[in-house]
């Protein structure tokens, strides 16, 4: 397969070389070997026979022939190539004469089949017959075309770059460009130029020619030569035009027309398309068509985009040049304006170095009357070529009145030509009165009015730069700067030379007023018009001394004397501003510039006027409201914290409402399921459900107790209790409900002495402390109790006045609350945790733990960094007592007699009945006290008592001690649905709602009697 495709390829080489051979067959000897080398050779040759020059070639050579081959194989040699008979023949003939001869880059132009420039390094040997006669030449060729191009190109381009390099100006640099191009291609006319914004008008100026062609400078439209031609260079693609009178892009009308108007007929155009914009074009015309190979389109378009950088590195230093020039400029302008004190003078001197700087005719200055109808000129100046109009004054409708209307809105004005301007045109003989073709002008309006006017004039027409507009527009601003600056420290020095007359009279026409506010404890103090002060009582100095440092004295500025203080000086400013423009006002302002110095002030402003109405000064009298205004921040903080004590009390007393109702609830429920269960009703199934509906009763039971501790109304039984050993005894029942994660640190002060409270509640209150802190580290952290004695009354809570407290810490390095939840942190139910997660007591209970003990609870938290929640107990008297134990469930002993039951609850009323029937006594009830006393002084003779406290009419404790006279015997019990215990004498035994049996039993076997 390798070998068939070898021969397939090999066929036309092995054809070739049989046409060949064949071509001198009829040869003698010497010419037929010459052949056979050259068959084979890898170098361009050929060999021209006999008088016809019959030409015979190998392989090399056919892609020099072009299209000629290969029926050029053959044929006479100049009926090949004619076009270079009259070079190359004479070198032929000297072959055929036994000559040798070698060229090197010999130009000729050839035409495959189009004429173009070629350039090839040959040389001829003759071939001898065995006569030793030359019977045909033999040429060894190589077409150096590729190499010469570019070797010209390279050389051209040399000497582009060296003329650039020495060229500074734009236009030099072009105009180089431009002719370089020309002579090199031997061109009519070669241009440069720059495309408006839109990317269709371009203009050119300076453009090359040879002389046989107009310049053609100027802006052009290039839409006038065709859709396709504009697309084209708009898109970045050169442009190759052989003959304007054939090729097809030239042939509509309006191409046509604009190819006229140039008087060429071939061109070349290539665009400069920067950040996606058309921006510039070279072009290229030639009087005569001409073909445009793609080397030279692209030696024009490397061209074009080094003339494009030499041209923007010129622009750039240009501007360099200019920004120096200008600052230059304005450095000279401000120091010879700065010693200037005269407006006339500052003004004539900014004219003359402006006109200078942008070399024009004429500048100068023009005042506008009050009405607005005339401009005068003061001074102006001159380069010699224009007249001065000092001392002038024209109307100024000679110049049109939209033109004035256009200065009088504050826009600059720029007219090139007046000629050539519509809105100036019609008022030309104006201008001409003062010799102006081309003006620019800058309007000067002062509180919405035109008063004034620079100019800049010229003789002939000139277009007025952006650059020279912005100039003059800056010298402008200067110049009214300098004016006014020089006119305000003018009227300073009339202002100081008439000072000390003018202080002295007002002084005397206000001494009156300084004798009577001599002695007044309210500042007062009067201002002038130029903000110095005219008086200013003692009281007043001794206030500016406290508040900003500094004593003020007669005839000082306010200003100057407040200008360590800006602010402050700014804020006196404005209030004396509107005193001084004439208004009465009251005003309360904070002074002074450091927190703890600054004082309020009520202040009265007044201002002083003259015998024309005029204002001459102002006054204020002062009142120093600082301890009033603090008292009243205090007075709002006591409000609040009434106002969230009182909220926390109703909150208390609505808690305590409701518990009270759950417990006198929750009593029959207790009763009833402790009943059954001690009856043992049902089977094994209806137990279990008995056991968890009392499970669950016992779970509110304990809910109903901590909001009876949110509301303190929990029974307590206070006592002495070592904290310490409370604390250490629950350490490690904290350690397992926190769990592994989290470390627990105790840490109890020695010797502490004992603490008032309740063993169980503060067990409770400590246990719901640690739970929180737990669920505030769900990622771990430090749990730490802490123990000591706090007997710094500045550090506790306002609430306890009492003088030693112990402080219970619990601090956690959990989440932390922010404001908003440290707010609301004991509010009763209220949580930051999930559903089913908490009940929002634990806080709230504590809470009013401590508050029913006398004591407080505090928190501290932050966001991210943990909560420490301090409860602080008052320290008891007593001896500690060892923590009660839990009381066994003990076996009800059997009871006789008659129990006497009262309660207005009808259902706890009955499960109190029937525990008491299950305990052994026969129950009578009564819904009332009332109703109790008619039975016992209908004869009932009870043995037992159990009555709950509230109820309408008399409560339980009257009730008691009504029996207790009539039956000195019976045994009482009061129950109670929250502890109204300092209403119950301590000598009555008492038992909290909801309660069960044993509890009931229990209660009754406590103590016999009353």
């Amino acid at each position: 397969m390798q070998q068939s495709d070898q021969c397939t390829t090999d066929l036309p080489l092995i054809a070739e070389q049989e046409l060949l051979i064949a071509a001198v067959a009829d040869q003698p000897m010497s010419v037929r070997l010459i052949t056979g080398v050259i068959a084979d050779a890898p170098f361009p040759m050929f060999i021209l026979i006999g008088e016809t020059r019959r030409l015979v070639y190998n392989s090399a050579y056919i892609p020099i022939l072009g299209p000629h081959h290969p029926s050029a194989m053959g044929r006479p040699f100049f009926e090949v190539w004619p076009e270079v008979r009259d070079v190359i023949e004479p070198v032929v003939d000297l072959a055929f004469a036994g000559e040798a001869t070698r060229f090197e880059d010999l130009p000729v132009t050839l035409h495959r089949p189009e004429p173009g420039p070629a350039w090839f390094t040959f040389s001829y040997s003759p071939v001898r017959d065995e006569s030793g006669a030359a019977v045909a030449a033999l040429c060894v060729c190589t077409e150096t075309t590729r190499t010469v191009i570019a070797r010209e190109r390279q050389h051209f381009m040399s000497r582009l770059e060296a003329s650039f390099r020495n060229l500074q100006d734009a236009e030099e640099i072009v105009m180089a460009a431009q002719a370089l191009l020309g002579e090199h291609f031997g061109m009519s006319r070669v241009g440069y130029g720059s495309l408006d914004p839109e990317g269709r008008y371009f203009t050119t100026s300076g453009n090359w020619t040879d002389g046989s062609v107009p310049h053609h400078n100027g802006t052009h439209d290039l839409a006038a030569f065709g859709d396709e031609i504009f697309s084209a260079l708009r898109n970045g693609v050169s442009l190759a035009v052989e003959d304007t009178l054939t090729d097809p892009r030239a042939q509509g009308s309006m191409s046509a027309a604009a190819f006229a108007a140039l008087q060429v007929r071939s061109a070349v155009t290539v665009s400069l398309i920067k950040d996606r914009r058309f921006v510039a074009a070279l072009y290229l015309h030639h009087q005569e068509p001409r073909r445009w190979t793609a080397e030279e389109v692209d030696l024009i378009q490397e061209v074009a985009e080094r003339t494009w950088s030499a041209v923007e590195r010129a622009h750039a230093q240009a501007d360099l040049r200019a920004l120096a020039e200008r600052q230059g400029f304005f450095l000279e302008l401000g120091d010879e304006l700065r010693p200037l004190v005269r407006a006339e003078q500052i003004k004539e001197t900014a004219a003359r170095l402006l006109g200078r700087y942008l070399r024009v005719g004429r500048a100068g200055y023009g005042e506008i009357d009050a009405e607005q109808r005339h401009v005068t000129v003061e001074r102006d100046w001159s380069d010699g070529r224009m007249t001065s109009l000092a001392g002038e004054t024209r109307p100024l409708d000679v110049f049109g009145p939209a033109i004035i209307a256009q200065l009088k809105a504050g826009k600059l004005l720029r007219i090139p030509s007046v000629a050539d301007d519509a809105v100036a045109a019609p008022f030309a003989e104006g201008y001409a009165s003062i010799g102006a073709t081309a003006l620019l002008i800058v309007p000067l309006i002062k509180e919405g009015r035109l008063t004034a006017i620079l100019y800049l004039h010229e003789a002939e027409t000139r277009m007025w730069t952006d650059e020279e507009a912005a100039v003059a527009l800056e010298v402008a601003e200067r110049t009214w700067a300098a004016v006014e600056r020089a006119r305000a420290e003018d009227a300073v020095r009339q202002l100081n030379a008439t000072l000390e007359r003018r202080v002295g009279e007002a002084l005397a026409e206000r001494r009156l007023f300084a004798e009577i506010v001599a002695a007044t404890d309210s500042p007062i103090q009067m201002i002038g018009v130029d903000y110095r002060f005219l008086a200013i009582n003692p009281a007043g100095q001794l206030d500016y001394e406290r508040v900003f440092g500094v004593r003020p004295q007669i005839g000082q500025s306010l200003l100057q004397l407040l200008s360590h203080l800006p602010e402050q000086c700014e804020g006196a400013r404005k209030l004396w501003a509107r005193a001084l423009a004439g208004e009465s006002f009251q005003q309360r302002a904070w002074w002074g510039d450091s927190p703890a110095d600054r004082r309020a002030y009520d202040m009265h402003f007044e201002p002083v006027r003259g015998a024309s109405g005029e204002v001459t000064a102002a006054y204020l009298i002062g009142r120093d409201v600082t301890d009033l205004l603090r008292e009243q921040e205090r007075l709002a903080e006591a409000e609040e914290q009434l106002r969230h004590a009182q909220k926390m009390e109703a909150m208390g007393q609505l808690t305590g409402g409701v518990a009270h109702d759950f417990n006198n609830l929750l009593t029959p429920i207790v009763g009833s399921l402790d009943i059954l269960q001690r009856r043992g009703l049902g089977g094994e199934r209806e137990q279990r459900l008995i056991a968890g509906a009392a499970q669950s009763a016992e779970r509110a039971k304990v809910l109903v107790q901590r909001l009876l501790a949110f509301a303190r109304r929990q029974p307590l039984q206070p006592s002495a209790v070592d904290l310490g050993s409370l604390v250490h005894g629950m350490a490690d029942l904290i350690a397992s409900t926190a769990g592994p994660q989290i470390k627990v640190a105790v840490e109890v002060a020695d010797d502490l002495p004992p603490a008032h409270a309740d063993h169980n509640q503060l067990e409770m209150a400590l246990l719901n402390l640690a739970v929180n802190a737990r669920d505030a580290m769900p990622d771990g952290g430090m749990l730490r109790i802490s123990v000591v004695a706090s007997e710094d009354q500045g550090n506790r809570p306002e609430q306890l006045t009492g003088e030693r407290y112990l402080k219970l810490s619990v601090a956690d390095t959990g989440v932390g609350m922010d404001e908003a939840t440290l707010a609301r942190a004991i509010e009763p139910f209220f949580s930051t945790k999930g559903v089913g997660q908490g009940t929002g007591l634990g806080l709230s209970m504590a809470h009013g733990l401590a508050s029913q003990l006398g004591g407080a609870l505090t928190i501290q938290s932050h966001l991210g960094v943990g909560t420490n929640v301090q409860l602080w107990l008052p320290i008891s008297g007593a001896h500690a007592t060892a923590a009660p134990l839990p009381t066994a469930a003990a076996g009800q002993k059997a009871a006789a007699g008659i129990a006497l039951v009262v309660d207005d609850e009808d259902l706890a009323r009955m499960t109190t009945s029937a525990m008491l029937s299950d305990i052994g006594y026969d129950v009578v009830e009564a819904d009332s006290a009332e109703q109790a006393m008619k039975l016992v002084e209908r004869g009932l003779s009870p043995d037992l008592l159990v009555t709950d406290h509230l109820m309408p009419g008399k409560s339980g404790t009257e009730l008691a001690r009504d029996l207790i006279v009539a039956l000195p015997q019976i045994q009482v019990l009061i129950v109670s649905g929250y502890a109204e215990l300092d209403e119950i004498a301590p000598d009555l035994r008492r038992l909290v709602k909801p309660f069960r049996s044993d509890e009931l039993a229990a209660a009754l076997d406590e103590a016999p009697g009353v």
